[in-house]
């Protein structure tokens, strides 16, 4: 019996629904696109293809490429009739994966140079991420990519991961300049400018909440 397909599933299925692709190709695309935020290991997706054939939703053939053989992967009509039904679906809500969080939690449990240093690797290697996309930026920009006709949607998920991006280098700026005072990372405290900061994050979900609220009642 072929499992439930999961969010990844309908990620590799939206993939074959814009054309077919061998599982190189769509290996290469989802490194271009949703690698940036919803990154899966080659293992990973090629176990999917094998999934979402086994549920019908794709067919597979062998291609000549060449001097080699490759197998190519077609959406069917019952994977377009899954995808839409997925796409009419809720999300399910965002969640963070991010390591130098955990760092942060568990840095009295080391030194304070220890968790600056990390502070910033995180910095250095979230701008080189940065780099990356803003070369994919320019290359759209000047290019179109190969699928130019779908950019009001890559824009729109561009536009999300670069402020996110940009999130995290302002965090780990602004945790720098934080821990600069500190001696260590114990037994430190809410001090009033942490304190200020925390009401400052409470007061204004409070305000987005009730705006959120209003708008709701309005409708």
């Amino acid at each position: 019996m072929a499992s439930t397909p999961s969010a990844s599933s309908f990620a590799v299925l939206g993939l074959l629904a814009v054309q077919p692709w061998s599982a190189y190709e769509l290996v290469a695309q989802s490194k271009r696109s949703l690698h940036y935020f919803w990154p899966r290991s080659e293992a990973h997706l090629y176990a999917e293809l094998k999934k979402i054939v086994e549920r019908g939703h794709a067919t597979v053939e062998v291609v000549e490429n060449g001097n080699r053989q490759r197998s190519r992967y077609s959406i069917t009509d019952a994977g377009r009739a899954a995808l839409a039904d997925w796409l009419g679906t809720a999300p399910a809500p965002p969640t963070v994966e991010a390591e130098m969080l955990v760092r942060t939690l568990l840095a009295d449990q080391g030194t304070i140079t220890d968790f600056r240093t990390a502070l910033e690797n995180t910095t250095d290697r979230t701008l080189e991420t940065l780099s990356a996309a803003v070369a994919l930026g320019e290359d759209l920009l000047e290019t179109g990519g190969p699928f130019p006709q779908r950019l009001h949607l890559t824009e729109r998920a561009v536009a999300f991961y670069g402020e996110f991006l940009k999130l995290v280098i302002d965090w780990c700026d602004e945790t720098m300049a934080v821990t600069s005072t500190w001696p260590d990372t114990q037994c430190i405290g809410l001090d009033d400018a942490a304190r200020r900061r925390m009401a400052t994050l409470v007061a204004e979900g409070h305000e987005r909440i009730g705006r959120a609220q209003r708008h709701a009642r309005a409708d």
